[in-house]
């Protein structure tokens, strides 16, 4: 996948006054085959909103002012944002998954879990009924899951369970390319763990990119082969995951990892003072600058230009050219 300067505003008019909030503002990034990249950040970075843009799910009053979002599924490529509507909807699920936050958000808590697979894959397999739920059956068990699942509701299920289910919902498809918004979210340790191994299972297995998303960095540590940071609707760092936990170049990466625990370190956290700038009136220059503790006169000014490091490091960071990142 190649997103090429993305911008997605959020655009509301109300009493003849105009309201925009610059929720995904410039965002360039390549994700290759075979690969799982991260997207990391606080609450209201835009990590929701990018992925929302990337998988078409956005309606009014988001919409996309610029930038495009193109897709190679190998036997297909497409720039998402030049599809009709209906070309867009052949697309998902049999191409482009979405794992959406929360189980509950995807499974219809009034129907058997049968009946989500064929509302949202039967079309797209091609197949006759009887050999649809055989293939629903085999992926469940190459996934570790009963095929007995499929006469449950959603709430007969515990919330690990649901969330399988629906990690098997968005690959029963054999998609070459996933989105997960935080999958993880309100799972305990262990039910996660088991999460993301079934995650990296199903990866290794289909050979697909996936495109995963949380704030929880230890997760990203576990998971991800590279990894992009967001603050304030803008990418400020990128690289191999491996990089930019040993050698973090931009401070809000370096707060990032620092906030970790670590065993056998029982030194008090130190909290990043501050909040993130309101996104329909963003500062001028660098939008991390009220917040970072080494900001300069230029950062106040100018938006910092994201600079390749080396070995796929990129970085958005005045400090970094003069040096005073530690």
């Amino acid at each position: 996948m190649r997103v090429d300067g993305l911008k997605a505003y959020y655009q509301t008019r109300w009493f003849g006054i105009t309201r925009e909030v610059r929720a995904v503002d410039d965002i360039t990034l390549r994700i290759e085959h075979d690969e799982i990249y991260g997207i990391a950040g606080e609450s209201s970075s835009g990590k929701s909103s990018l992925i929302k843009t990337i998988a078409g799910a956005i309606r009014p009053p988001l919409n996309v002012v610029g930038g495009t979002v193109n897709f190679d599924f190998g036997t297909r490529k497409v720039d998402l944002y030049t599809l009709k509507p209906e070309e867009r909807t052949a697309i998902r699920w049999k191409h482009l998954a979405y794992i959406m936050q929360g189980s509950m958000s995807v499974l219809n808590p009034l129907r058997r879990v049968r009946q989500s697979f064929i509302d949202f894959a039967f079309r797209h397999m091609g197949m006759p009924m009887p050999a649809f739920l055989k293939a629903v059956e085999d992926h469940l068990l190459r996934l570790h899951l009963q095929p007995g699942v499929l006469d449950s509701y959603p709430h007969e299920l515990s919330g690990g369970m649901r969330q399988r289910v629906v990690i098997a919902l968005a690959t029963v498809c054999r998609p070459g390319f996933i989105i997960a918004d935080e999958p993880t979210t309100a799972l305990d340790v262990v039910v996660q763990k088991s999460v993301l191994t079934m995650i990296r299972e199903v990866q290794r297995e289909m050979r697909a990119s996936i495109l995963f998303v949380t704030h929880d960095m230890a997760v990203h540590a576990n998971l991800t082969d590279r990894l992009g940071i967001m603050y304030a609707g803008r990418l400020v760092e990128e690289g191999r995951t491996r990089d930019l936990f040993r050698n973090p170049r931009h401070p809000y990466t370096l707060h990032l990892i620092r906030s970790l625990p670590r065993i056998g370190d029982a030194e008090p956290r130190q909290g990043l003072e501050g909040t993130p700038p309101n996104l329909a009136d963003p500062p001028p220059g660098c939008r991390f600058h009220p917040r970072c503790p080494i900001a300069m006169d230029v950062c106040r000014v100018m938006v910092p230009p994201m600079q390749a490091l080396g070995g796929g490091h990129r970085v958005a960071c005045h400090a970094v050219t003069e040096g005073t990142v530690q």
